[in-house]
């Protein structure tokens, strides 16, 4: 499909058939990913692609563990969670609530979707240039992520619906474990890929617009066209 289009029109999937996901399909998808930019062209993105309905449950069982700690904090008011509105405020109000149902859902059958990607990176081929500044780090994954916008806008274009969630990073150690991941590699991501059911898949997106997130040469200038 045309680039623009599926930029457009590609949500977080969390309702999947059980229609099974041909290992062709998501061999294409990374064979077009994988010419994604990194930090000097290191590559150093792995991803494994898990299929065995066994992995799958245990991988499953790991993300639930740290998504029941997520949603009662969010519930609380403890994080918030965003509304989607303008200036994408935090709100507690009921659509903030369906969308934590709908993720809820998502996390409970996560175990039951046909593909899941577990995004790897080797942190040797990463440069962690905020580093020393006084706060938690944001680039050290950038090298990880344009890998894997290729692969949500690879599922877009086969049809597939997908969802992106970091809470597996937290079970880092487990996760190794489970797949055999090696020392010095980092869990970035968790991609849930499978045939999104058709009148649960919410293909018209609300997004701030342009002049909210883009400033012209200095801050609070609205961009404009």
């Amino acid at each position: 499909m045309e680039l623009y289009d599926a930029m457009r029109t590609n949500p977080s999937c969390r309702y999947f058939t059980d229609e099974p996901v041909d290992p062709a399909v998501i061999h294409r998808i990374l064979d077009h990913a994988r010419f994604a930019s990194s930090g000097g062209n290191r590559q150093g993105w792995r991803t494994l692609v898990v299929r065995d309905p066994d992995l799958k449950a245990a991988v499953a069982a790991l993300h639930r563990k740290q998504w029941d700690a997520y949603i009662g904090h969010a519930r609380e008011g403890v994080v918030g969670y965003n509304d989607g509105g303008v200036n994408g405020r935090m709100a507690a109000d009921d659509l903030a609530q369906r969308r934590l149902t709908r993720t809820d859902d998502f996390s409970a059958s996560l175990a039951s979707v046909p593909v899941l990607l577990v995004h790897c990176v080797d942190l040797a081929t990463l440069a962690v240039t905020d580093r020393e500044l006084d706060r938690q780090s944001i680039v050290g994954g950038g090298s990880l992520y344009t890998f894997v916008q290729n692969v949500l806008l690879g599922c877009r274009n086969e049809g597939l619906g997908s969802a992106l969630t970091t809470l597996l990073a937290a079970e880092e150690p487990a996760v190794a474990e489970l797949l055999g991941m090696p020392a010095g590699f980092a869990v970035g991501a968790l991609v849930a890929v499978g045939w999104p059911v058709p009148d649960k898949q919410y293909t018209k997106l609300s997004r701030c617009p342009v002049e909210e997130i883009a400033f012209a040469d200095r801050w609070g200038v609205p961009f404009t066209g």
